[in-house]
């Protein structure tokens, strides 16, 4: 797909010409060598996307996307260029830089923003066709299934949501845990978030999930797995290539795209502990 491969590389590009600086604390270029160390993640969700509407009628209306969790806006970019209907979510310290919301003005790209901890995402009910999460459940410090819930009820009847995330179960971690190696955020990571000039506020991964917890979080939000698969962001070794060939479900990432299956109603019971 190379038109995908052009409007990537060139909204990628926009990001060094025109940096966001989203914190406002002089970190352009550092944003700008995560976006593309970023650049096949970004490649493969959006490729994702593509396929799955691949068949849709073109007179039909666009795709409703929301993107929970989008950063730079790279994903909601590129698939607004492409043609989708895209609404960026994201936590209010992101959504209040002004350069950000230039940028999604400029593509035409909607904006939501929302600390997840309180459990509400501000859309009305069935509103989307496709919710994706990407490197996103990872980072929450509290219970993901009330925002699983918020995500099966913004989406339209049978709509979709489209996960990616560390795989916790990969061969990188196992061998750290053989070699008695934490595999969890060096614990200097802490005060580095704390820190007034960090952009780290969101960068602790304090949940991962196997493959099988995966699925059953999703079976309690009221999904049913559609695709699982597993991948690598980088070049392995020739020893973990071969590995990977052997057993897939030890590469460090996985894709997970999950249908809802059925609106679910619970009656939480949420505390200062709970939140």
């Amino acid at each position: 797909m190379p038109i995908l491969e052009q409007v990537l590389d060139d909204i990628l590009g926009s990001y060094r010409d025109n940096p966001v600086d989203l914190l406002n604390i002089g970190d352009a270029d550092g944003e700008y060598v995560y976006l593309t160390n970023a650049r096949r993640s970004y490649e493969r969700t959006i490729r994702d996307v593509l396929v799955l509407y691949a068949k849709r009628p073109v007179e039909e209306r666009p795709i409703k996307i929301l993107e929970i969790g989008s950063y730079l806006g790279v994903v909601s970019i590129v698939l607004a260029k492409l043609g989708f209907s895209v609404t960026a979510l994201d936590i209010p310290e992101f959504m209040a830089n002004n350069r950000l919301q230039e940028r999604y003005n400029r593509y035409g790209v909607a904006t939501l923003t929302a600390n997840l901890r309180e459990y509400c995402i501000p859309a009305v009910s069935g509103e989307y066709d496709l919710v994706i999460m990407c490197e996103t459940l990872e980072h929450f410090d509290f219970n993901p299934i009330p925002v699983l819930l918020e995500v099966n009820r913004v989406l339209q009847e049978s709509g979709v949501l489209y996960l990616s995330l560390p795989n916790l179960a990969s061969l990188v971690n196992r061998v750290k845990l053989l070699c008695g190696r934490s595999i969890h955020n060096p614990v200097t990571d802490f005060a580095e978030q704390l820190a007034k000039m960090s952009n780290m506020i969101v960068g602790i991964h304090w949940r991962e999930y196997t493959a099988a917890e995966l699925r059953e979080l999703l079976d309690l939000s009221g999904f049913s797995i559609v695709s699982h698969e597993f991948f690598t962001t980088h070049r392995a070794s020739l020893l973990a290539r071969l590995a990977y060939a052997l057993f897939p479900r030890l590469r460090p990432n996985q894709t997970l795209l999950a249908r809802k299956a059925a609106a679910i109603n619970s009656d939480f019971h949420f505390s200062d502990a709970t939140r």
